[in-house]
C-alpha cells in the first residue's frame, strides 16, 4: 500500500476514536512515511505514542514493506494504555515505558516528540550520531527545549498549503490549515543538509502564499 494512502486512511480512521482530539494531523502522518523512508530509518522512539494514530500508520507501512525497525515509545496515561493494543493493528511490535528514564539503553534514528514529557532534557542520551527529531503541531516549549539541548541543529517548520478536511477531527476546522509539524536534524549529514534546505524553501514559499491569500480574503 502506498504511503499516502496508509496515512489518508489512518488519519480517516483515528478521527473516529475515542480520544482523537489531539491526534496528529494527516500532513504530520504523511511526512513522518516519508522521513521514515527516505532516510531508512531502522528504530523509533515515540515520546507519547497516546492513543496509537503515529505508532499504527508507521508500523502498518514497514510492515507492508517487508522492512525491519525497532519501535519503543513512552506513555503512562491510563486511558491511552487501555486502547493502545485495540487500536495499533501491530501492537506486539512497539515496547511500551512509562517515559524516557525507564528506556533501555538504546540510540534512535527518528524520535517523534508527540507529547510532553518532564525528562525531555534527557534526550542527548538516546540520540545517536544523526538523530532527526520530529516534533508534531506547534509545541514551541518541547521546540525551544529541544533546540537548547542541540543548538547546532537544522531545523524547519514544516507547512503545508492544504486545509483540514471534512473528516477532520470536529475540532478543526475545514477553514483552517492542516497542522504540520517541527523538524530537527541534530547532526546533519550531507543527504539531511539537502533535505532541510529543500523543505526551508518550500516553507517560505507557502508562508508567502498563506499571506497571500490572507490578504486577497480580507480585501
Amino acid at each position: 500500500m502506498k504511503r499516502q494512502k496508509i496515512a489518508i486512511e489512518n488519519y480517516k480512521r483515528f478521527c473516529n476514536l475515542d480520544g482523537s482530539d489531539f491526534i496528529a494531523s494527516e500532513f504530520a502522518l504523511k511526512t513522518l512515511l516519508r522521513i521514515v523512508k527516505f532516510f531508512k530509518v531502522k528504530s523509533i522512539l515515540e515520546v507519547g505514542l497516546g492513543i496509537g494514530s503515529v505508532s499504527d500508520t508507521i508500523l502498518k507501512y514497514v510492515n507492508s514493506r517487508k522492512l525491519s525497525i525497532v519501535y519503543n515509545g513512552t506513555e503512562n496515561n491510563d486511558f491511552c494504555l487501555k486502547v493502545l493494543p485495540e487500536n495499533v493493528t501491530f501492537f506486539s511490535q512497539i515496547n511500551v515505558f512509562d517515559n524516557l528514564n525507564s528506556l533501555p539503553n538504546n540510540k534512535y534514528d527518528l524520535i517523534i516528540i508527540d507529547g510532553s514529557d518532564e525528562s525531555l532534557l534527557s534526550l542527548k542520551e538516546i540520540c545517536n550520531e544523526n538523530t532527526i527529531v520530529f516534533i508534531e503541531g506547534g509545541r514551541q516549549e518541547q521546540t525551544k527545549m529541544v533546540l537548547s539541548i542541540f543548538p547546532k541543529a537544522l531545523y524547519v517548520n514544516v507547512i503545508t498549503l492544504k486545509k483540514n478536511p471534512f473528516y477532520a477531527h470536529e475540532n478543526r476546522s475545514i477553514k483552517n490549515y492542516i497542522g504540520g509539524g517541527q523538524l530537527l536534524f541534530i547532526n546533519p549529514t550531507f543527504k539531511m543538509k539537502i533535505f532541510w534546505l529543500n523543505e526551508k524553501v518550500l516553507t517560505f514559499v507557502k508562508i508567502q502564499v498563506r499571506k497571500f491569500k490572507s490578504k486577497i480574503s480580507t480585501n
